[in-house]
C-alpha cells in the first residue's frame, strides 16, 4: 500500500483505529481514468482511498469539468453526502491506479457513533477543507491568472515536490489542461504564464514535470 499522506484523515488515526476501519468496507481498486463517484449520485458510500491520486470535479454552468481538488493516498472521500444525506456535489476520477476502501454511510456512521475520536478526526477535515475553499474563492476573486497559477504551482511544489539541485522538482499528478481548469483560467492563458514564469527565471517546465527555482517568488505573486 502506497504511504499514507501525513495530514489525511487515514494518517492522523492511530493503527487500532485504522484496523478497526478495515474491518467495516472492502477494498477496491481502480484503473486510471476510473470514477469512484459520480457528481448527482444518490450514494452515500463512504471511501478511505488507500493508494493513488484522484481528482475531484464538477461541471460548470458550461458544461466544462472544473478541477476543484486533488486527493491523496489516506483521505476520506464522499464525506459531504454522507454527512447530510445529499447527492454527490462532485466527480471522483482516478488520475493513476489507485485503490480504496469502501463502505456504507450506515456503517460507517454507527461506527462514528461508538468512536468519538475518529469523529472528532473527521470534523476536523471537513473544517479544513471547507477553510481551504474559503481561501481559494478568495484567491479566485482576488487575483489575475498569474496569481492563481502561482498559488497552484506553491501547492503543488508543497504537496508532491522534491529537492533537486536547481530548486523543487514537482511530477504534477495533472495534465496542462487540468491546470488551468484548477487556476480557473483558460488553457492559453495559463500557458501565457508559463512563459513568463520561465522567462523571470521562477520555474523550468517539461511535460508533466516542472522545477520551481524561484519559491518566494511564486508565494509573492500569488499573495
Amino acid at each position: 500500500m502506497t504511504d499514507l499522506v501525513p495530514g489525511t484523515f487515514f494518517a492522523l488515526l492511530a493503527e487500532g483505529e485504522r484496523e478497526a476501519l478495515h474491518k467495516l468496507g472492502a477494498r477496491r481498486t481502480f484503473p486510471r481514468g476510473a470514477v469512484l463517484m459520480f457528481e448527482r449520485e444518490p450514494d452515500e458510500r463512504v471511501m478511505l482511498l488507500l493508494a493513488g491520486r484522484v481528482k475531484v470535479t464538477a461541471l460548470s454552468h458550461d458544461r466544462r469539468d472544473l478541477l476543484l481538488s486533488i486527493r491523496d493516498p489516506g483521505d476520506v472521500l464522499g464525506e459531504l453526502a454522507f454527512i447530510d444525506g445529499r447527492p454527490r456535489a462532485a466527480t471522483v476520477s482516478a488520475l493513476e491506479p489507485a485503490e480504496a476502501l469502501v463502505m456504507s454511510g450506515r456503517v460507517f456512521r454507527s461506527h462514528l457513533e461508538t468512536t468519538p475520536r475518529v469523529a472528532v478526526v473527521l470534523l476536523e477535515i471537513v473544517a479544513r477543507r471547507f477553510r481551504e475553499a474559503t481561501v481559494k474563492r478568495l484567491q479566485f476573486a482576488a487575483s489575475d491568472t498569474m496569481g492563481r497559477l502561482a498559488a497552484r504551482i506553491i501547492e503543488l511544489a508543497e504537496r508532491y515536490g522534491e529537492p533537486c539541485a536547481d530548486g523543487i522538482a514537482v511530477d504534477s499528478p495533472i495534465s496542462q489542461e487540468e491546470l488551468a481548469s484548477w487556476t480557473g483560467a483558460s488553457r492559453a492563458g495559463v500557458a501565457q504564464a508559463l512563459q513568463a514564469f520561465r522567462e523571470l527565471g521562477w520555474i523550468q517546465t517539461e511535460r508533466r514535470r516542472l522545477v520551481v527555482t524561484d519559491a518566494a517568488a511564486l508565494r509573492a505573486r500569488a499573495a
